[in-house]
């Protein structure tokens, strides 16, 4: 019978290094997901999963129980993938060939679609880091403001400004106008220019 996490991490913090490597292997594969959408490469994704567990098994006597472990390891991600950005040089950019923006008649609209994100990631990855960051946890991973503040230790209005700040970048990039709507309702799809 498997025993819990919480016993496994009380382990795992009195050196057991089995339990540990229970824990690694309970959130591998959801750590490592992760950082493939952070990273992009699969090689740099498996050495950011690599360097969280080393300074998650470095840490574990630290780690208070105040989030869920999942939490936890997801922060120490953040703050592993923001400090090998700073180590690492900027890869060189890639051209983007501008169209109308609007599928051919007849085209697959899955495959319009995953052209779309991929040209949405590339210009994440012209902006800094943490901004890429904060977009990716909003918008694929789901977290809230609160969530996002909690993981960069920073205030829910500097999360807000700066996923602003993202949008209205891709907005232009992508030369997309603001779509006003009236308070209290969604768009609809005769609103959208």
């Amino acid at each position: 019978m498997a025993l819990p996490e919480s016993d496994l991490i009380a382990k795992a913090q009195n050196g057991d290094m089995d339990a540990f490597c229970l824990l690694v292997s309970d959130h591998q594969r959801v750590m490592y997901a992760l950082a493939l959408r952070y990273c992009c490469n699969h090689h740099d994704a498996e050495d950011l999963v690599q360097e969280v567990f080393l300074n998650a098994y470095r840490s574990i006597t630290r780690f208070r129980g105040e989030s869920t472990f999942h939490t936890w390891l997801r922060r120490i991600m953040v703050n592993s993938f923001l400090s090998h950005k700073r180590r690492k040089e900027p890869p060189p950019s890639i051209e983007i060939t501008e169209g109308t923006g609007v599928p051919a008649i007849g085209s697959d609209r899955t495959a319009f679609n995953n052209i779309v994100v991929q040209q949405v990631l590339q210009h994440l990855d012209e902006m800094p880091a943490r901004q890429k960051l904060m977009f990716i946890l909003k918008h694929q991973e789901g977290l809230t403001c609160e969530e996002i503040a909690d993981n960069f230790g920073t205030s829910v209005g500097t999360v807000k400004k700066t996923l602003f700040r993202v949008v209205d970048r891709l907005r232009k990039e992508f030369h997309t106008p603001e779509i006003h709507v009236s308070e209290g309702r969604n768009a609809r799809l005769s609103e959208i220019p």
